[in-house]
């Protein structure tokens, strides 16, 4: 089974692609000292992503006492990390967009799912000091992304996934396994290096569920591992089932933590995924 998956998966001639919005202001942002009026030529090109920054700057999550109706103004007062953040977001959507064709696969709540895992592994990097540079929000973001492949391409079989994840309340992951001998995983590292990322995100989204301390990624790996469960834990979205996982053990030792780290960031994490609600909102 697993190799007609995979047969089909690279026969697919319409794999879609990421808006050029993206590569030019991914582009323009490796050179700190791009002028923001570059930037904001570059997101003008797209009226989508223009329009979803121009929504959150004049949100209440920003409380700006007046409207900006200037892409380079809120570039400039977003900042150059929110602003990876929206255009990264916006442009996955966008590529992936569109209702499920599946009844069983709810993407508004997949995508809440992707974006709380983003936040909270923005989060804990800046907390624990590693992947403070937005890596761990984009990696949260696409770390799933070979389950909208599925629902998009390979309908029948994710009909079958999701049936054995709620009859014998399984994850997703082992209901993958045991219904197509291939995950989520392999099928959106497939589309990551379709879209030429980094290495270090292709690397993620294979490796979530199979984490190896040894790998060159391994920091970033663990931390998406981390905020995958507690995404999960706080029942943000969905990740497909119910199952909040036990955290690999080898997780804990790459990032330098223990369970009882986690009880003093609580309250605190808890109190930043409930303000950003309004931000995840908006950017779906």
């Amino acid at each position: 089974m697993k190799t007609l998956i995979l047969d089909r998966l690279y026969g697919i001639s319409d794999l879609p692609t990421l808006p050029t919005v993206f590569l030019n202001v991914m582009r323009l942002m490796r050179d700190p000292n791009t002028p923001i009026k570059d930037l904001a030529n570059a997101v003008e090109s797209d009226p989508a992503i223009s329009m979803k920054i121009l929504k959150l700057i004049n949100s209440s999550f920003y409380g700006l006492a007046r409207t900006v109706d200037s892409v380079q103004q809120a570039i400039v007062l977003l900042g150059a990390n929110t602003l990876k953040n929206v255009v990264i977001s916006v442009s996955i959507f966008k590529a992936m967009g569109g209702q499920s064709t599946n009844s069983c696969f709810n993407r508004e709540a997949f995508w809440q799912h992707s974006i709380g895992c983003g936040l909270i592994a923005r989060y804990l990097g800046n907390r624990i000091d590693c992947e403070r540079d937005e890596q761990g929000f984009i990696a949260g973001v696409i770390h799933d992304i070979g389950k909208v492949v599925l629902d998009r391409y390979f309908n029948h079989e994710l009909a079958d996934i999701t049936r054995l994840v709620k009859e014998r309340n399984i994850s997703f992951y082992r209901a993958e396994l045991e219904t197509i001998g291939i995950t989520h995983a392999e099928i959106g590292e497939h589309l990551a290096e379709n879209w030429k990322l980094p290495e270090n995100l292709v690397a993620v989204v294979g490796q979530h569920h199979n984490f190896s301390p040894d790998s060159d990624h391994a920091t970033l790996t663990a931390l998406i591992h981390l905020s995958d469960i507690l995404a999960r834990k706080y029942k943000v979205g969905s990740g497909g089932d119910n199952l909040v996982p036990e955290v690999d053990p080898l997780v804990w030792q790459t990032l330098n933590l223990e369970p009882g780290d986690l009880d003093a960031m609580d309250e605190e994490l808890q109190n930043e995924l409930e303000k950003s609600k309004e931000l995840r909102d908006l950017l779906l």
